[in-house]
């Protein structure tokens, strides 16, 4: 499990998934917590 307790736009979240790696990510900031979201979900359509 990956814990990144700065999510910030999900670097992180998306390496680890890349990596096939289970992640964490925590973000106080609700318009990088919607970024964030939004670029995982993109960048994961590209791999399914």
């Amino acid at each position: 499990i990956v814990l990144d307790p700065f999510m910030g736009s999900g670097t992180v979240a998306l390496v680890a998934k890349k990596l096939n790696r289970d992640y964490i990510g925590i973000e106080l900031n609700p318009e990088y917590v919607e970024m964030a979201r939004i670029r995982v979900y993109a960048e994961m359509a590209l791999f399914v």
